[in-house]
């Protein structure tokens, strides 16, 4: 019988609390094979990338615990499109380090969210100024992925939009979908109709090449909703239909699978979403 690919490359965004070391004993106990980590703090404009010794260390022992891959997500202060110009230089500044730590670790991408204009309606044009500027920056073998968000007021994150910013932007540049962020926008990922407007939405917008990362999150939301509340896989409205929908689709089968779930423990991605995520990704008839 057909089991998850063993080269699926299915995983959390895990704390680094105690050094990257620990945060892959955390993703061994877990059965990642890929991990997401914020490489400075998420919640703080002061920060420094990850050291050459810890990337080293890192780096060393990630075979051995079973992780192929690592993705960093950008702290959540960043906003490229802000109609204020500190802002927008502190969060060229973070991006900066989050990219070097990328090259020093090697990760496969850096997911970023796009931000929002603050209701000037200028904040595409802004976005695009500050991601050309920080092309030189992006490691060989790294994208700077932009997310789709869940359409709340004044955030940019939509998929046209996305579209016409990698048309711009070049290969360098991509997307990072996210199962809550498009039931919230109003996909419907369970039913077929729902599922196929995705697919013809990303062919006519970034495009399939474009999708760099995939977070696997169910939403405490309805579908539309333009809300942003990640539940538990299995738990919330996409359901479980819509996660095997994405999980299995042949245009994403290489992509890494990033849970952001909050935990049955409210401690983040534990064991039962790992093991939902892992029958969700097999193949139809699988045991």
């Amino acid at each position: 019988m057909k089991k998850t690919k063993p080269d699926q490359l299915l995983g959390a965004h895990l704390s680094t609390a105690g050094g990257l070391l620990k945060t892959l004993a955390r993703a061994r106990d877990l059965g990642c094979t890929c991990v997401q980590i914020f490489a400075a703090n998420p919640r703080g404009w002061q920060g420094s990338p990850v050291t050459v010794r810890a990337a080293r260390d890192y780096l060393a022992a990630a075979p051995a615990h079973g992780v192929r891959e690592l993705v960093i997500h950008a702290i959540y202060l960043v906003n490229l499109a802000s109609p204020k110009p500190e802002v927008v230089r502190k969060s060229l500044r973070a991006l900066r380090l989050d990219l070097i730590s990328a090259g020093r670790l090697q990760a496969r991408c850096v997911v970023v969210h796009p931000g929002s204009d603050l209701g000037d309606g200028r904040g595409e044009e802004r976005l695009l100024r500050a991601l050309h500027q920080l092309a030189p920056d992006i490691p060989p073998n790294c994208r700077l992925l932009l997310e789709g968000m869940a359409g709340t007021r004044n955030s940019l994150g939509d998929l046209a939009t996305l579209g016409r910013l990698c048309r711009s932007l070049g290969d360098r540049f991509g997307v990072c979908l996210d199962s809550a962020h498009l039931c919230a926008t109003g996909y419907h990922l369970s039913r077929p109709e729902g599922f196929q407007q995705l697919l013809r939405d990303v062919r006519h917008g970034p495009g399939y090449r474009s999708i760099g990362c995939i977070h696997v999150n169910d939403s405490k939301t309805a579908c539309g909703s333009h809300r942003d509340h990640h539940a538990n896989l299995g738990e919330g409205h996409v359901g479980r239909p819509g996660l095997r929908n994405l999980l299995r689709h042949a245009a994403w089968r290489d992509m890494p699978f990033i849970l952001e779930t909050p935990g049955f423990d409210e401690q983040g991605p534990d064991r039962t979403n790992m093991r939902r995520l892992r029958l969700l990704a097999r193949p139809q008839g699988a045991a």
